[in-house]
């Protein structure tokens, strides 16, 4: 998720909520004409405290706005823009537009009109009063999952409620369940607004979004609020602000939230709305399971962990702290991780402690605090804490962070395992990744199995042998051991039919009088591939690839004429994530207590590094300083990396 959740909510983009400036009148002044409105009947009363709510939480809110957005906006209503239309098209209209116009960000106060106010809350009550399932919802419910004119940090546009519900009202004429409802328009919704890449810097409005019928996921999850609310299913954006054991990147997803505050989401092919459904993206979709066979000497990862849920609200609902980055920074996001089933709860001593903060590690930075209390009694407590996380408490000193623990791993009723460097014992330890390999990369690697290396003194293989078989899943670089026999011009990989898995290296070797191999080169050739890559495989570099084009496609050497040779030795590389230790680059090994120290330096002479007087017991952190972000907390048990 590009945009992340608070460019989805104003969070993780770092933007602090501005004090009220000069420019901006008090809200109720404002607005008087929306309160003068609804004070003339006594039928309005609710509609009255309806828009009490809004303008009384209207603060804080800000909406992209400025003639840039504005001739976006337009351009896209008056041209045909599908979902068939490429993002580049839409990236390049963005870009020429704004070489001469501008979009800025502006206080809700300046982008809401009064008749707008007044046509988003009409709407509601209407959507409301239309919905089956009216008498399920309470006023409050209403006010905070329906009324809101806005879901998230989303361009204040056009009127969205009459526009969706003309379009997806039709689908759910006659369901009476709203949890079925609301399976029914998510379905919808993905199906006709297709999951892409990011095209510009802001929210777009939903009406826009929709009519352009593409999105990255943040902006999905705007357009699914706002179809949601058109058609009165009280709903919200709820997301992890970091997972606690992957990537750098935010998540969020769309829930219902029923009248006795119970959060429901689909999952997968449900037709329902349920509870306690697993968290939205918190599974690998694995397409190849290991096979005993193939000895995988990884645990491969297929799930990822969530530390704490929030809600995106309308009212401000907890106490920001602008200094801090992250989630806590938003006085928009409210703690629901107890409706997700994250249920552990973690205690820790705090003498001489006002506040607290539990952090979590996020790939490539550091601990970010994800959660915050107040120490009662020399002691603080985090309630609705993800098991499968490692987390540490940390409180501010002086300006300066300092942790009142080292890290630990949350179990199902509190800390499960600490972490705690010995002074006295240490171990040499032998790693080959600063990362989880995860499923998504050994799915390419394990429908391999059948891959064949063959050689032939015939351009068109018609006599070709069988150098080698791919008899297992391969692990990153792999080498096979060849009997030579003959010898041969023509050298070529043939993948299994069935499989395009692309090759990031390919490598075949001969032995000179001394044994010692020698690789052996020549003109490249491949059939059913992307022809501007193949000489990535023969270019020893990694994270260059050749892909694939169809399934049983063929890429080789010609040795040339007069330069046959006899084969010893096959070298191959499925392209990975790049987060194998990788010969010639410089890394860094480190332990945490309550900061991290140094273990070693060392520049690595092949796949993998040997660092000695490591501190048994201790959570470890490679670092690529060559290369690559990717890098996740471990433990060495074993021999072996078990990562976190």
């Amino acid at each position: 998720m590009k945009k992340n959740i608070h460019t989805l909510i104003l969070i993780l983009a770092g933007i602090l909520i501005p004090a009220m400036t000069s420019a901006e009148v008090p809200y109720r002044e404002k607005y008087a004409d929306v309160l003068r409105h609804y004070s003339q009947r006594e039928t309005d009363s609710l509609k009255y405290k309806a828009a009490l709510f809004l303008i009384d939480n209207m603060h804080g809110h800000q909406s992209p706005d400025g003639p840039g957005m504005e001739a976006f906006v337009r351009h896209i209503c008056t041209h045909d823009y599908k979902k068939f239309k490429g993002i580049h098209e839409l990236m390049n209209t963005w870009n020429q537009i704004h070489k001469t116009r501008v979009t800025r960000l502006v206080p809700d106060s300046s982008a809401v009109t009064c008749s707008y106010l007044i046509d988003n809350i009409d709407d509601a009550f209407e959507a409301w009063d239309r919905a089956a399932w009216r008498d399920e919802i309470s006023f409050d419910q209403f006010c905070r999952y329906i009324l809101p004119y806005r879901s998230n940090d989303e361009h204040v546009g056009r009127e969205w409620r009459k526009i969706l519900q003309r379009q997806y009202g039709p689908l759910i004429a006659g369901v009476t369940d709203m949890r079925r409802a609301f399976a029914i328009i998510q379905d919808s919704v993905f199906k006709a607004v297709v999951l892409s890449n990011d095209y510009c810097p802001y929210s777009l409005d939903p009406v826009t979004c929709n009519t352009i019928g593409r999105a990255e996921c943040g902006q999905q999850c705007i357009l699914l609020v706002a179809v949601m609310r058109s058609l009165g299913i009280p709903s919200a954006i709820d997301f992890t602000p970091m997972w606690a054991d992957y990537s750098r990147k935010s998540h969020g997803w769309v829930a219902m939230i029923a009248a006795d505050g119970g959060t429901y989401t689909v999952y997968e092919q449900d037709t329902v709305a349920k509870r306690f459904n697993p968290i939205d993206a918190s599974n690998f979709t694995s397409r190849y399971k290991p096979r005993l066979e193939d000895n995988c000497p990884y645990i491969i990862k297929t799930e990822k962990t969530a530390v704490k849920v929030y809600r995106t609200c309308f009212e401000q609902c907890s106490e920001a702290e602008p200094s801090l980055q992250g989630v806590l920074a938003s006085p928009f996001a409210d703690d629901v991780s107890l409706s997700y089933g994250l249920s552990s709860d973690i205690e820790v001593n705090a003498r001489d402690t006002d506040v607290a903060y539990l952090c979590a590690f996020l790939s490539g930075a550091d601990w970010m605090p994800v959660a915050r209390t107040k120490a009662v009694e020399g002691k603080v407590v985090f309630h609705g804490v993800g098991k499968g996380s490692v987390c540490a408490v940390a409180t501010i000193r002086d300006g300066r962070r300092v942790f009142l623990s080292c890290p630990f791993l949350v179990g199902e009723k509190g800390m499960e395992k600490t972490f705690a460097p010995s002074a006295t014992e240490h171990q040499t330890i032998c790693v080959n990744r600063k990362y989880p390999l995860c499923s998504y990369t050994t799915d390419t690697w394990g429908f391999m199995r059948g891959g064949a290396f063959e050689a032939s003194m015939t351009s068109d293989f018609s006599d070709a042998d069988t150098l080698a078989l791919i008899t297992t899943m391969p692990f990153g670089m792999t080498s096979l051991e060849v009997e030579p026999v003959k010898r041969y011009r023509y050298l070529r990989y043939h993948a299994p039919n069935g499989n395009r898995s692309s090759l990031a290296e390919l490598q075949f070797y001969t032995s000179d009088e001394t044994g010692e191999l020698q690789l052996l080169t020549g003109t490249s050739f491949a059939d059913g591939v992307e022809m501007s890559m193949v000489d990535n495989v023969f270019d020893g570099d990694p994270s260059t690839i050749c892909r694939g084009l169809r399934t049983g496609y063929t890429i080789g050497l010609d040795l040339g004429m007069g330069r046959e040779a006899s084969i010893v030795n096959i070298q191959f590389n499925p392209s990975t994530d790049l987060n194998f230790v990788e010969k010639g680059h410089l890394y860094e090994l480190y332990y945490f207590d309550t900061d991290w120290h140094l273990i070693g330096r060392q520049v690595s002479k092949g796949t993998h590094l040997t660092f000695s007087q490591v501190p048994c017991s201790a959570l470890l952190l490679l670092k690529d300083k060559t290369k690559g972000q990717e890098e996740r907390i471990f433990e060495y048990i074993d021999n072996r990396q078990v990562w976190y």
